[in-house]
């Protein structure tokens, strides 16, 4: 929603395939939370020594230690655990050090895959002094960033080398703060729904915002047309979604997570499981498994921007963050531990 101390996010990683990255980036306002960074070694089988090679390829030498983990700084190098082959993981689609794992490559430790082709839908809101968790805390801790696929049009041929999607304001109108605005999007056509939701089942994992506009009732209508397709959407009437989310349900996405904010937001409304609850028993978010891949609906956009959590004490932001990357990328794909110094 409008307001100046809020601000909403978006993410867009593409595949190297693609040919390039780029993030979008916005801000929020005053009372907001903020993501942090946290280091660790990869583990599985693998010993991060860094990144880099040939052609730029990001490499992990496979390790074969006694299952600690740790990251050495800078150099990015840590002691991986036992059980792989001792060949270097690259990402490339395959188990190079056959741990069970494929591009399971973290050379900085910090949680966040470096394989991981993550795009965002629409752009950031304008509520904050500029802060983009995507320009700034993903592009910090992978090389591949966040490929912004903005007011593109959806298809198969689009959406095919994205692996997790992140929507930000998709709304019909445009929302404008001071001298940031975030554009009207296009109004999805029945084809585009159809693409995604073919997305999703076939592997694809998407999280979706929502509270840019002071209208919210309208607000919900654009992204509720790409979320029918997968059974889940947001309430057009149990709006104004304010409070300290301080009950979490057991799920992946919520481990270790005890208190978020969320401000004028929209309580989730689909087929999904409640795994997060606010004030005043409101729904907060939603979690699903849609055949092959996994949809996240949450009821607030503030997270997106991190400047304005980066220094709030008592809100697990950039855990849930490092959660929903791990939760929606392929199960056995990707898949890199979070470091346990991340504040819980």
């Amino acid at each position: 929603m409008s307001r100046p101390t809020h601000v909403g996010f978006c993410v867009t990683v593409m595949a190297a395939a693609l040919g390039g990255f780029s993030a979008c980036s916005s801000d929020r306002g005053a009372d907001g939370e903020g993501f942090g960074g946290g280091a660790n070694g990869a583990n599985g089988g693998s010993a991060a020594t860094g990144k880099g090679g040939t052609a730029g390829t990001i490499i992990i030498t496979g390790g074969t230690g006694a299952g600690t983990s740790g990251a050495s700084g800078a150099s990015g190098s840590g002691n991986g655990s036992g059980g792989g082959n001792g060949t270097s993981e690259v990402c490339d689609g395959v188990d190079n050090d056959a741990n069970g794992v494929v591009d399971d490559v973290d050379a900085g430790g910090d949680g966040v895959c470096d394989c991981l082709n993550i795009g965002t839908i629409g752009t950031i809101g304008p509520w904050s002094n500029g802060g983009n968790i995507f320009s700034t805390w993903l592009n910090a801790r992978t090389p591949l960033g966040a490929v912004a696929l903005g007011d593109q049009t959806l298809t198969d041929q689009l959406l095919a080398p994205l692996q997790v999607i992140v929507v930000l304001h998709v709304a019909t109108e445009a929302v404008t703060n001071g001298d940031r605005t975030s554009p009207a999007q296009h109004a999805f056509s029945d084809a585009e729904p159809s693409a995604f939701g073919d997305w999703v089942r076939r592997g694809g994992g998407v999280m979706t915002t929502i509270g840019y506009t002071n209208d919210e009732a309208a607000e919900v209508v654009n992204v509720n047309r790409l979320l029918a397709n997968v059974g889940m959407g947001y309430s057009a009437t149990n709006l104004d979604l304010t409070s300290f989310v301080e009950e979490w349900m057991p799920h992946p996405v919520t481990d270790g997570v005890r208190n978020i904010f969320t401000d004028n937001g929209v309580e989730p409304d689909g087929s999904g499981s409640t795994v997060a609850i606010g004030g005043s028993d409101r729904v907060a978010l939603q979690v699903l498994q849609a055949e092959g891949g996994r949809v996240v609906v949450w009821g607030d956009e503030w997270i997106t921007y991190d400047s304005e959590w980066v220094d709030v004490e008592d809100q697990q932001i950039e855990l849930f963050w490092l959660n929903i990357l791990k939760w929606l990328s392929p199960p056995m794909t990707c898949q890199v531990p979070i470091p346990p110094d991340i504040p819980r």
